[in-house]
Formats: C-alpha cells, structure tokens, sequence
C-alpha cells in the first residue's frame, strides 16, 4: 500500500493522471471551484499541489473505510455494481476504460471497466443488455454487459480504425465500416458484419474508402458512405453485400450522412457539397422500399443532421470554413435561412430539454482573448424557440453529446473534458456538479 502512496503522489504532482486505481480501489479527484477554462488552470502548479493535498486526504479517508460497497465517487468493490437505474456511460481514450455516472445526481461509479485505449466508440443495444465499445488503438471491440457492468466474452479484432458502430435489429450481430482496412488487391475500405454471439467476424464487404455505416432506429436498414464519391451504399444484412444505389439524375454531390425517419420508411441524404471537394450540399430524400431517391433541396452545408420532434430535419456544415445551421420541413422540403453557428466538420447534432439544439464539431477555429482564456470553442448551442445561439467557451474537437432528456442537461465530451451544460440557460453546471476525469474523455452514451 505504501508503494501505491508514493505512485499517487508522484503521478499528481507530474499532473498525468488524477486517477490511480488498483485491483480494489479507485480514488478521483473532484474539483468544485474550477473555472471553465480549467484547461489550462489545471496545469498551474498551485492548484497540481492543491489537488494532490485533495487525492492524499480521499486516500486516507478511502484506507479507512474497510471493505465496504461505497457506490459514489471513491471506493467500490471490483465485484460489486454501481446499483445506479439511470446511467451514462463515458470512454476515457487515454486511459482506456469505460466509466459509469450516476445521471440523478452526477456522482462517477468508483470502478472503471478496462478496454484498450482510445474507445472512441459506443453503441446501445436495442434490448438495452449490452454496449458495444470499439477502441481504436488496438482495432478491438469489447461487449460491455449492461447488467453486470463489465466486459464478457471475448473480444473482436478488426484491420482498421472506425468512426460509425451499429447494432442490427436482432442484436445478434454488429456492423461498422473501416476506411483503412487493407484489401488484398484493392484499395482499402471493408464493411464488417460482427457476430455477437461467437464473437468473430461473420462476413467482410470491400467498399473502397468507405468511412460510416447509418442505421435506422430499429436497426433493419443500413445505408454505407465512401470518401470522395457519389454514391450511396445499400447494405443488404441477409446477402451480406454492399450496392450502390441508383442515381441516374446525379443528384448526390459528396453524400457523407443520413437521418432516418422514425417509421424507417425515408432517409435523407446529407450531401456534403464544396466542404467535401463536390459542387453544392444538399439533403435528398431516399425511399427504403424503392430503394431511390426522391426530391433535393439545397442547404448551406450538410454533414450531420437530427430530426425534432416536429418532424423538421436539423442541418449543419461549414462551407468556406463558415459554420451553419439551418431546418427543413420534411413534408415540403422547404429549408429555412441559415443560421451561424461555429466552424468545423460538423459531426454531432442532438435535440435536449427545453427545445435546444446542441452542435458538435471537429477541428472548428477555437477562439481566445488575449490572456488565452477560451471564449468560443466547437460546440454550439440552437434555442430553437428564440432562434438564440450560444457558442460554448469550451475549446477542441467535441467527440461525444447525450441529452438527458427530463433532467435538463447535456453531457459533452469536448477536447478531453466531460461537461455537464443545463439546458435552461445554456452554461455549464456548477464545478461542484462537474466530475473531472483522468485522461481524456471521448465517447458518451445513455445506457439506461
């Protein structure tokens, strides 16, 4: 134990990690009085040392409890669950492992379950039993057993790196899509077909470049896109093939992404436009059961999208390295003016309480003031009452949003950190209702 002391102390005050864990405790460190940009505040050796003085007193305090089942942030049994109902599940990248919080009161299990680093990935089950979780520093899918809260089974391994993770409708067998998974003979580029229950690969498609797989709700229709290229992929589950679907107008120009409809019966297809090296970005509609496409619309920019519960389809892009956003009535296809949002490829798009849109992007242009203090990062909130927009002070990449729907708040993975935002006012919660996570948090997902 005195050894583990010692690696605390000397890990705080090198200020790589706030979490040391070993086979029968965790300690984190909370901070309650960081201001937003704690970025860089962190780094400031005063407050490395404070925070270190706070990890050695949760040390003696978590040394004192004997073995019992504390459930909060602090000590936990390795064998025990966090007996939480209303769970978030959250991917540290640089660690590599999964996290679980309490959504009612924002409190971190003090177990976390180990996978490879980098699980950038996570996607439900639609039984909700289990969570798959993709790290792609090892090409690796781990099964994540909701119930048990643990990793079971053996792992999968692929040939590349992924950026999309679907569950079909049986929740038998996965699929994702890897630009670079080498193809003998080929360019690289495979569509893989996961089985869940023999955990191997069931079936390998090669689609050059191919780079994202899209899922309708039920998980029965799965639609593939490709880099640099106009067509769109029709995944046929029961064949196990991969065929572009006709466009003999040429409608599609860069086609990246697609929203399903709830019923499943009509996808609209993002087409991406001049951001991708193609000439106008638009959204066009696309019939399941006749497997075409309908009618276009032109919008500013289109790489990720969201549907509200009106029914209007929600859009964002940045053409010229400008970001908007813009609606479209599904019934007419009538966009409205563009809103400006921040810059960036535009990845992520959520509907929250309170009738808030939440924007995410990567590689967006982060903003300072002159001391350095980050005042417009990658995230951009929509008052789809107002019209209002707030662009969040948090700079980087925004890797992960959740709504959670009745509590009024969003958790947002964004350059590393989990921010927890109210969606009443758009601002962040107190740093007393933040839970600062050693590493870097990438993913988040709902999981009950």
């Amino acid at each position: 134990m005195n050894t583990l002391f010692i690696l605390l102390v000397r890990r705080l005050l090198a200020g790589t990690v706030s979490a040391i864990a070993d086979s029968s405790f965790v300690i984190i460190a909370f901070f309650n009085d960081i201001p937003i940009n704690f970025m860089s505040f962190y780094r400031n050796s005063s407050w490395r040392l404070l925070t270190c003085l706070m990890a050695l007193v949760s040390l003696s305090f978590c040394l004192s409890c004997g073995n019992n089942n504390y459930n909060g942030y602090g000590y936990a049994s390795p064998s025990s669950t966090s007996g939480y109902k209303h769970r978030i599940l959250v991917s540290n990248s640089y660690v590599g492992s999964l996290l679980i919080i309490n959504a009612v009161n924002n409190f971190l299990y003090g177990r976390p379950i180990t996978v490879s680093p980098q699980p950038q990935y996570l996607a439900l089950s639609h039984d909700g039993k289990f969570t798959l979780s993709y790290s792609n520093s090892a090409d690796t899918l781990y099964y994540f057993d909701n119930s048990q809260e643990q990793v079971t089974g053996n792992n999968i391994s692929l040939s590349g790196d992924v950026e999309s993770l679907g569950i079909l409708s049986n929740n038998t067998t996965a699929i994702t899509a890897s630009r670079n998974a080498p193809v003998n003979g080929g360019a690289n580029g495979v569509i893989y077909f996961l089985d869940l229950t023999n955990r191997v690969i069931s079936q390998a498609i090669a689609v050059p470049l191919v780079r994202r797989v899209v899922l309708d709700s039920g998980g029965n229709t799965v639609l593939a896109f490709a880099d640099n290229t106009n067509y769109v992929y029709l995944v046929n589950t029961t064949a196990n093939t991969a065929t572009a679907i006709p466009d003999p107008n040429g409608v599609l120009d860069r086609p990246v992404n697609a929203v399903f409809s709830s019923d499943g019966s009509t996808a609209y297809i993002l087409s991406c436009g001049a951001e991708c090296g193609g000439t106008q970005a638009k959204v066009t509609t696309y019939n399941v059961g006749s497997n075409s496409f309908g009618n276009s619309v032109d919008v500013s920019g289109a790489t990720a999208g969201v549907l509200d519960s009106s029914g209007n389809l929600w859009v964002a892009g940045s053409p010229n390295g400008v970001g908007y956003l813009q609606s479209i009535s599904t019934s007419s296809l009538t966009p409205s003016a563009p809103v400006a949002i921040t810059n960036g490829y535009h990845n992520l798009l959520t509907v929250a309480d309170d009738n808030r849109l939440y924007v995410g992007a990567k590689t967006c242009s982060n903003i300072a003031d002159q001391i350095g203090n980050p005042i417009q990062g990658c995230l951009s909130i929509y008052n789809m009452s107002s019209g209002n927009v707030v662009k969040a002070a948090m700079t980087g990449d925004v890797t992960g949003l959740q709504a959670d729907i009745g509590q009024h708040q969003v958790f947002a993975t964004q350059g590393g950190y989990l921010v927890i935002y109210n969606t009443t006012n758009d601002q962040p919660l107190p740093q007393s209702q933040q839970i600062a996570i050693s590493g870097q948090a990438y993913a988040v997902l709902q999981i009950s």
